[in-house]
């Protein structure tokens, strides 16, 4: 069933002409996710949606359609409670359970106005509405339900508004970055809510497992168009780039003819036959045809600054605030190449453990001992810009004229914009006239061309686009420093960090060698593990007991392993390494590419049987 037909909407800013005379339906059942660059109008396209009025003939929808709107800014009166702001919803159900708990809190339970909320709460079957705010409050973590909400945190103040849209009665689901401020725990909770949900939905999301998992179309704004794809985001990328090798190959013809075409047009005839005539108009054509967007160059790899042999020190830095132990007793000594990201509950002290590195907050206890040659590019979540009235390009040309690559050439104040998803055309914008999120992007080339060798990340992908991440991800995985990144993007974290630091709620701080993926994996078979091991009786566990004890010591040929499968790891992950210049100088079709895709897994292969052999070996003497 069709629950929202739009036809021809157009949007501008200005000159800026964000998509004009889109076209497309929302199906009942569809979970819809909408992708595009920074600017290109997702966050308007989701707003007109849920709050055009019945009038507009240009959107159809559905008699009676109930919509649930989750923006990215939440708005909310910062004098109510939680619950309050909950059921703020102008519905019978919602009034009725508002009104009955007024009553409840006034001690009015004896008046005949409470016996008629009463009464109103068993027609509306009211009481199972109220039991699953409770479960959903639960789940979420959210127990003071008469806490202010200007006490919340920016995680808290999420969580409030996704459980207010998720408990709302309605028929679709609008959501602009839903994940952005949650946990892992709460967006591994929010996928499976969405995921058994039979509620149409229709989201902005970075998070690429997340939507992989959720959508089932993608629904793409690209150059002032919408195209639409029937499946996930799995599938949207192999269709991309099937497409991208007929427009290549499309292309190379046309060039091809166009330089025909060109000798024919440089011999000037002197004869102007009609049949010449036409020739020159399909010259003329072909010269001014619409030709398809070219991605950008993903890969970006920075020589960078050399790192001295003492990078960063950290020795037994501790912090609380009041009784709550952040960071206790930490140590760590950062090594060439370190690729670590921090996760952690909210509240659990990344963003501390980052400000206390970069030296803008001091630690209670401890020391951080920075080399002399370390030089430190943090990008935290917040980005300022002294004179908005400045152009794209003179604000980025005063940080600095070019950049230097890992293969020694040099990358212009102006490429590198263009690397990172800005125009030729774009580059004469005041930076006041930018959106949220081609701010960000601004800010981030400013830090890269300072040419730091320790990169400090705080959350960096919550206002970037999947686009952007992606060259993001490529850079990191080429960037020859250190990098230290605290983020709750699965996808992200995969791609370019090797190691983990885990913060656990009493302050301690875990190394974890591996990714995230890999990190949730181990995770969920230590519980399975400890389900298996937990005793059901007395005698089974005596026998557990017994199977521990049975093995305490390795073998001689296990201990002669165990010294030696760190430097096979080690070997491993180098030879890995080598593999990263051919995905990024040769191209998807060429034989080395797909000889280097091959040969990599194979060593991805080994190298997690190698880790799963490790951690076995590891926890038993030698």
């Amino acid at each position: 069933m069709n629950l929202i037909s739009v036809e021809n909407i157009s949007k501008s800013y200005g000159i800026k002409t964000l998509f004009k005379d889109i076209c497309f339906g929302i199906e009942e059942g569809q979970k819809i996710a909408l992708i595009g660059v920074n600017g290109c109008g997702k966050s308007s396209l989701l707003k007109i949606l849920a709050n055009s009025r019945d009038d507009n003939s240009n959107i159809v929808k559905r008699k009676s359609l109930r919509v649930s709107f989750l923006e990215q800014s939440l708005k909310f009166n910062k004098n109510d409670s939680i619950i309050q702001h909950i059921l703020k919803a102008d519905t019978e159900l919602v009034s009725t359970i508002r009104e009955y708990k007024e009553c409840c809190a006034e001690n009015e339970t004896h008046t005949k106005h409470f016996s008629e909320l009463s009464h109103n709460m068993e027609q509306l079957n009211a009481w199972e509405y109220e039991s699953r705010i409770s479960s959903i409050l639960t789940q979420l973590k959210i127990h003071n339900l008469n806490q202010k909400m200007k006490t919340l945190s920016g995680g808290m103040l999420k969580k409030v508004a996704m459980a207010q849209v998720l408990l709302e009665e309605s028929d679709i689901l609008i959501l602009d970055e839903p994940t952005n401020h949650l946990d892992i725990n709460t967006i591994q909770w929010l996928e499976k809510q969405l995921v058994k949900s039979k509620k149409t939905i229709i989201m902005v999301t970075h998070d690429r497992y997340f939507l992989d998992k959720i959508c089932n179309t993608i629904f793409e704004i690209d150059q002032a168009n919408l195209i639409q794809y029937k499946g996930n985001y799995s599938y949207y990328l192999e269709k991309k780039a099937e497409q991208s090798e007929i427009d290549d190959r499309r292309e190379g013809k046309i060039q091809g003819l166009m330089r025909l075409e060109l000798q024919w047009m440089r011999k000037q005839p002197q004869a102007r036959a009609t049949k010449q005539k036409a020739r020159q108009q399909q010259f003329y054509r072909i010269l001014n045809r619409d030709k398809p967007e070219t991605e950008n160059d993903m890969s970006i790899g920075v020589a960078g600054r050399r790192l001295g042999k003492n990078i960063l020190n950290l020795k037994k830095i501790s912090k609380q605030y009041g009784e709550n132990i952040l960071i206790n007793s930490f140590s760590y000594s950062f090594s060439k190449q370190n690729k670590i990201g921090i996760i952690g509950t909210n509240g659990s002290g990344k963003t501390t453990l980052l400000k206390i590195i970069t030296e803008q907050i001091e630690a209670d206890s401890g020391t951080v001992e920075r080399g002399i040659n370390t030089h430190f590019g943090y990008f935290d979540q917040n980005s300022s810009f002294e004179d908005q009235d400045q152009t794209i390009l003179n604000y980025i040309k005063e940080t600095g004229q070019y950049i230097t690559l890992h293969d020694g050439s040099n990358l212009s104040a102006s490429q590198l914009l263009e690397r990172f998803l800005f125009p030729k055309s774009s580059f004469n914008t005041k930076i006041s006239d930018l959106s949220g999120g081609e701010k960000r992007r601004l800010d981030l080339i400013h830090i890269l061309l300072q040419n730091p060798n320790f990169l400090i990340f705080d959350e960096p992908t919550n206002d970037f686009d999947i686009k952007t991440l992606a060259v993001l991800e490529n850079f990191l995985m080429l960037f020859s420093g250190c990098l230290l990144v605290a983020s709750h993007d699965r996808f992200f974290m995969d791609r370019v960090c090797d190691s983990l630091f885990i913060l656990n709620e009493h302050g301690g701080i875990d190394l974890y060698h591996g990714n995230y993926t890999d990190y949730l994996d181990y995770q969920n078979e230590k519980k399975e593990l400890e389900l298996k091991l937990k005793p059901n009786s007395q005698n089974q566990n005596k026998t557990t007991s017994k199977t521990i004890k049975a093995k305490t010591k390795l073998s001689y040929k296990e201990q002669q392993e165990y010294k030696k499968i760190e430097d096979d790891i080690e070997k491993l992950e180098t030879k890995s390494k080598k593999y990263e210049t051919v995905f990024s100088t040769e191209s998807y079709a060429s034989d080395k590419y797909q000889e280097a895709i091959k040969t990599q897994q194979e060593i991805q292969d080994t190298l997690t049987q190698k880790w799963e052999r490790w951690e076995y070996l590891s926890q038993f003497d030698t």
